[in-house]
């Protein structure tokens, strides 16, 4: 069989020399280009010898498949440069603004493309069971959301965090009924209000990302929580993302499409 050859936006990045750890683990997918942005010191080196570019078209044009987990701005400019080609793409990046997602709504039609605010299957996985359990859970449920993360993690609320309260809102919209997310760490001055769902985060020391969604009643809580310990759980979940993508025709996709949720 073919090896499916695989680019890596990033790979000097956290998540990217993770990637091409995890990689070696994958045989029937092959590290083929790798991407860093202009005048970025490690042009032109070599990992594992592929020699790194900031040429985004020739990275594209090694690649069956892209795996990209840069920034807002990056992802925009490699979806464009994506269009009119059959090259693929895994996106786990974050921090889309309002006017940015309009964007990447746009630039994605008629692509083949997996995104996932979270690549672990387990997030996924607590994806459903938010969205079960709200639906279980009386209507007057307050709902909260916390996400923890490292000191260096630019957004916040935590893309992860803000896919469970979708699945929050995704119940009410069924059942007719409003949702407002609400930013803790504003003195808001008021009482909460039942169609809140509150989120809150904590930034400091090296934690890869804790979430937790908080069903509070009267005399009881419920709390679903996942908690990351090794940031391969994401290098894999993109790697075996990428090779389930290969195979599906051309179309936005999920995690929980390749989880069959």
């Amino acid at each position: 069989m073919k090896k499916i050859n695989i680019g890596i936006i990033g790979p000097t990045g956290r998540m990217g020399s993770s990637i091409i750890t995890e990689s070696r683990f994958f045989p029937n997918l092959k590290v083929s280009a790798l991407c860093e942005k202009k005048s970025h010191p490690s042009v032109g080196k070599d990992i594992d010898g592929v020699k790194i570019t900031d040429d985004v078209g020739a990275c594209i044009e090694r690649s069956d498949i892209i795996i990209d987990f840069s920034s807002p701005k990056s992802t925009l400019n490699l979806l464009d440069k994506l269009k009119n080609t059959d090259t693929a793409i895994v996106v786990g990046t974050t921090g889309f603004s309002k006017s940015q997602e309009k964007d990447f709504k746009r630039l994605s039609k008629d692509l083949k493309l997996l995104r996932s605010s979270n690549m672990s299957i387990g997030i996924n996985l607590a994806l459903n069971l938010t969205n079960l359990i709200t639906q279980k859970m009386p209507r007057d449920t307050n709902i909260e959301i916390l996400d923890i993360h490292h000191n260096q993690k630019l957004d916040s609320p935590s893309g992860t965090a803000l896919s469970l309260g979708e699945e929050i809102e995704s119940v009410n919209k069924s059942r007719k009924s409003k949702t407002q997310f609400t930013y803790r760490g504003h003195n808001l001055k008021r009482k909460r209000k039942n169609s809140e769902v509150g989120f809150s985060s904590i930034r400091g020391g090296d934690v890869i990302g804790e979430h937790t969604v908080y069903f509070l009643l009267d005399g009881e809580r419920l709390e679903l929580t996942h908690r990351a310990s090794d940031r391969k759980i994401f290098s894999r979940g993109s790697l075996m993302a990428a090779e389930w993508l290969f195979k599906r025709k051309k179309g936005l996709y999920t995690l929980r499409d390749m989880l069959e949720l």
